[in-house]
């Protein structure tokens, strides 16, 4: 994670926090009340207080009817309901909005991670000033192919945005202004949240966390396909823009434009010398002269366009410390 002086970080925390655990539910009748017993008593034995709020991401199986039995005994639990399957992104911005407090502690229902285990250690980051909490399987062995993807996916990521973070995508906690200061969340974004933040130069900490085999059914969400891998890849390169042109976009523009100007240049100063050095009618070279053209035109254009984007961001921001 980058490091500078003006790196964002929150007060540690003094009181016991008040925390709205996030978990989406997608046919998960064989796991649901349990995650709902586990994360109850990881209130009661920490002292905290907040909220359980299970996302039913239209579970075709008796997920919700069981939901709906536990509301009675476990007063915490809050239950949300999408109408139609709308994936892991969609279920985590729907929890966030609708959290009742400033902690966010987003998890899975799957019992794969344990919140009795899992929340104390977490939020202790938080209580020591961090503004992102994020948690690392020490233990999860996959398999050679998903192994391979998951160390290539992590290479780039460390390329791209220089951390080294070892698992970007499982259970984090985090403080509810990271989520409403980041770029926007789009489908499948869920997955680069704490990038985008440590982007924003909010402070994260990776916690060593222990990883638990399905108890039961299927994972639903997450499964690693061919298909998924270049659209993964491609997201890393849109967040990328995002993060570091869009806020300065001269840095993409006015490289481009820098080179392809003077590209056209060294064209141009070619066509010279064969019309006046060589001797050789500019006639003949007609496809030389129109792309010397070309390129020297195209790159003031990109210049100026980078200069025309560098006032709007800054115009941005202004307007958001004046909001602000």
């Amino acid at each position: 994670m980058k490091k500078t002086s003006n790196m964002r970080g929150s007060p540690s925390i003094k009181a016991k926090p008040e925390i709205s655990i996030v978990a989406p539910a997608y046919n998960e009748q064989g796991c649901i009340e349990e995650f709902v017993q586990e994360a109850d008593k990881a209130f009661d034995e920490n002292g905290y207080s907040g909220e359980i709020i299970v996302i039913n991401d239209a579970s075709r199986d008796n997920t919700l009817p069981i939901l709906l039995s536990l509301q009675k005994k476990f007063p915490r639990l809050r239950i949300i309901s999408h109408r139609k399957n709308r994936g892991l992104t969609s279920a985590m911005i729907t929890g966030i909005e609708n959290a009742r407090y400033d902690i966010i502690f987003f998890t899975s229902s799957d019992l794969e991670s344990h919140t009795r285990e899992d929340l104390p250690k977490l939020i202790a980051a938080l209580e020591q000033g961090y503004d992102v909490a994020i948690g690392w399987r020490t233990n999860k062995r996959q398999g050679f192919l998903k192994t391979l993807i998951s160390k290539s996916f992590n290479a780039v990521v460390r390329l791209l945005f220089n951390v080294k973070f070892r698992d970007v995508g499982w259970v984090r906690a985090f403080r509810k202004e990271v989520y409403y200061n980041i770029e926007s969340m789009r489908s499948d974004w869920h997955r680069y949240f704490v990038i985008l933040a440590a982007q924003q130069e909010y402070k994260v900490k990776e916690v060593p966390l222990r990883f638990y085999p399905r108890k039961s059914g299927k994972s639903k969400y997450g499964r690693i396909g061919l298909k998924r891998i270049p659209g993964g890849f491609l997201d890393l390169l849109v967040i990328k823009f995002l993060t570091s042109f869009s806020r300065k976009p001269m840095r993409m523009f006015g490289t481009f434009g820098a080179f392809l100007t003077a590209l056209g240049s060294l064209c141009g100063l070619y066509v010279l010398y064969l019309n006046f050095v060589a001797l050789e009618a500019v006639g003949t070279r007609v496809p030389l002269v129109l792309l010397t053209v070309f390129l020297f035109l195209t790159g003031l254009q990109l210049f100026g366009l980078g200069f025309v984007s560098e006032l709007i961001v800054s115009n941005s921001k202004k307007q958001k410390r004046k909001q602000s």
